[in-house]
């Protein structure tokens, strides 16, 4: 008889090990957070099971995915030694099906104590939507709004550092929100990966103020729950951060050229590019300033007559205003206004 277990319960559970049976590229796209993958069928082989599977019949399909399982079975179970010291494993698939099922009676009939999730990856998905709804209304936002390159997100990390509470969406989506945003990152995670990482931060959250950037609700090729983006769009508490131009050409510099090195120029260059509705001639005066390493031009532009364009305050009540000269000095303004952010 498999042991079963819902994902809610899994906390009742002695240090719980998630391990997600299904293939890398399954895992990749999306998968709870904290599990490792030890996959019972690589990419190419679950590619084959799922043919027969839907053109030939499931008794054909699991057949197949027997013999794939039953070749790695001494390597399956050595690694799964390795990993399941000192912690109750817990297995999934898609939905709780056959992969899952078929790991977990094997290792329960030789005599390990392990645990199947019930109704897999897709369960979880579905308990993530409904925590999303249920636990942003509670949250109390402080949202941090300001023109592009008036130092939110450095203010952000500068409020946790003294000991207040954010979340961090640039970081979780691994893109800072703009038509360049990727420069210089890398691959941003799936929709399903940000999820699931977005919702690792909020769990961890204690009550008081939670500081957060303004942001749209896509960042990047990811977008945020609605009713995650509602929460901190609709709080009261909201703190329009202003700087300087100098000040803002400076941010931008450090973010996009740090040091003043061009390792993130030819990413810079594209994204000009792709930038469709701009006038090619003005476009072309654009590159060729960044070919010359006249970057500063560029930016001040591009800020001016693009982003704040874009911008607007019109209907937008602000509680506070704050001019961001330091982060230290703005973290501190900010837990000053709001001092029942800390961390309990």
């Amino acid at each position: 008889m498999v042991n079963k277990i819902n994902y809610l319960s899994l906390q009742k559970l002695d240090h719980p090990l998630l391990i997600d049976v299904r293939s890398p590229f399954e895992f990749e796209q999306g998968h709870i957070s904290g599990a490792i993958n030890l996959p019972v069928l690589d990419n190419a082989s679950r590619q084959d099971v799922g043919r027969l599977y839907r053109h030939v019949n499931p008794e054909a399909a699991k057949l197949r995915g027997m013999e794939y399982m039953a070749q790695n079975l001494p390597k399956y179970f050595k690694r799964f030694l390795e990993l399941q010291t000192n912690h109750t494993p817990v297995f999934y698939c898609k939905s709780g099906g056959f992969r899952s099922s078929a790991i977990v009676g094997l290792l329960d009939g030789i005599g390990e104590k392990v645990y199947q999730l019930e109704g897999g990856y897709k369960a979880y998905r579905q308990h993530l939507m409904t925590y999303f709804d249920q636990v942003s209304p509670q949250i109390n936002f402080v949202a941090l709004d300001g023109l592009t390159g008036c130092g939110k997100s450095l203010i952000l990390k500068e409020i946790q550092r003294q000991g207040g509470q954010i979340i961090d969406l640039e970081s979780l989506a691994n893109h800072r929100g703009s038509h360049f945003g990727h420069v210089g990152l890398g691959k941003q995670p799936s929709q399903q990966s940000y999820e699931s990482r977005l919702a690792q931060a909020l769990s961890q959250l204690q009550p008081g103020y939670v500081f957060i950037e303004g942001e749209s609700a896509s960042i990047g090729k990811v977008h945020s729950p609605q009713s995650f983006y509602n929460a901190y769009k609709d709080s009261p508490h909201q703190v329009l951060i202003e700087a300087n131009l100098e000040k803002r050409i400076q941010i931008l510099m450090a973010d996009y050229l740090p040091n003043g090195e061009d390792n993130n120029l030819q990413e810079i260059m594209d994204a000009l590019q792709g930038m469709n509705k701009m006038n090619p001639q003005r476009k072309a005066k654009h590159l060729q300033a960044l070919e010359q390493g006249d970057y500063t031009s560029v930016i001040q532009d591009l800020m001016l007559n693009y982003y704040d364009q874009h911008y607007t305050l019109i209907n937008r009540h602000f509680e506070h205003h704050l001019i961001h000269h330091h982060p230290e000095q703005a973290a501190q303004q900010l837990l000053t206004w709001y001092p029942s952010s800390k961390k309990l």
